[in-house]
């Protein structure tokens, strides 16, 4: 079967799960819409997550997308830790505030959170997605016998392949336009940064399965020559990032209604991992 058949879809539109932005209100009219809403848990405790797929359900009964962080759990390293620390204090008294006195990460790895991996057996959501990396075999196992469909984002061949290995139902081919962060498995290995219709049409050759695209695809335009290229639907984010719904803050709405929208910069200064940033 068809993905977007599977998925009841009437749209070919994936909204993005922006950790930190996306919404039950704005999942649940993505999905009511046609298309495939998603909430981005990368940086949820499991009880929120689960009060959040709670409202999502409770505002439509459409399939929808859960993302996780897969990422390597980061290793200690005191003397770089210190570092960083001395580089960042002048930036805290700069806006009056106080330096931390240590460094930790915000993000537990799908693969350490066995609590969380729980609650996605217990609750069964529709849609499950990775970024940056796969869930272990057992894991995978365990999670289509709930039915859900698996996704994974990948910026590679080489990763694509690995996801199709690790038994991902799509792949989402996140090409170097992406706004948000890079999904690369391994953030020390050499990147092609490919863009997204060369890496869509790359991977809708090279893979069994469908082929979401994803990375600077804006208006219905873009989408048809994702299309073409061979992608069954795209994935978008910055294109709803504007909508009531979200989380946005109000600096961040002026900002991308500005000119600095017009020039995405890929920093890794946010999280140490390469995000696309306007």
């Amino acid at each position: 079967m068809h993905l977007l058949e599977q998925l009841e879809l009437t749209v070919p539109v994936f909204q993005a799960p922006m950790a930190g932005v996306s919404t039950p209100s704005l999942a649940a009219e993505v999905s009511n819409a046609g298309g495939l809403g998603a909430l981005g848990l990368g940086a949820t405790k499991p009880e929120q997550a689960r009060a959040l797929i709670a409202e999502v359900r409770a505002r439509t009964d459409r399939p929808f997308n859960v993302n996780l962080f897969v990422h390597l759990t980061p290793k200690v390293d005191v003397e770089r830790e210190a570092r960083w620390l001395e580089w960042l204090n002048p930036l805290f008294v700069e806006h009056g505030e106080t330096a931390p006195e240590k460094l930790s990460s915000p993000y537990t790895s799908f693969l350490d959170d066995l609590e969380m991996q729980a609650l996605l057996l217990e609750v069964k959501p529709p849609v499950i997605s990775f970024h940056f990396g796969l869930p272990s075999a057992a894991c995978v196992t365990a999670l289509k016998q709930t039915g859900a469909v698996l996704l994974a984002t990948v910026t590679s061949p080489a990763e694509a392949q690995a996801a199709e290995a690790a038994g991902m139902d799509a792949v989402i081919a996140q090409g170097i336009e992406a706004g948000g962060h890079r999904g690369m498995f391994d953030p020390h290995t050499p990147d092609d940064a490919l863009g997204t219709l060369p890496l869509v049409r790359l991977l809708s050759r090279q893979c069994h399965g469908p082929v979401i695209a994803a990375g600077g695809i804006m208006d219905g335009a873009g989408l048809a020559a994702a299309l073409d290229l061979g992608a069954v639907a795209a994935q978008m984010g910055t294109a709803f990032l504007l909508c009531p719904e979200t989380g946005l803050d109000e600096a961040y709405r002026k900002a991308l209604m500005g000119q600095a929208a017009f020039h995405t910069r890929m920093v890794s200064l946010i999280s140490g991992r390469p995000r696309g940033l306007s």
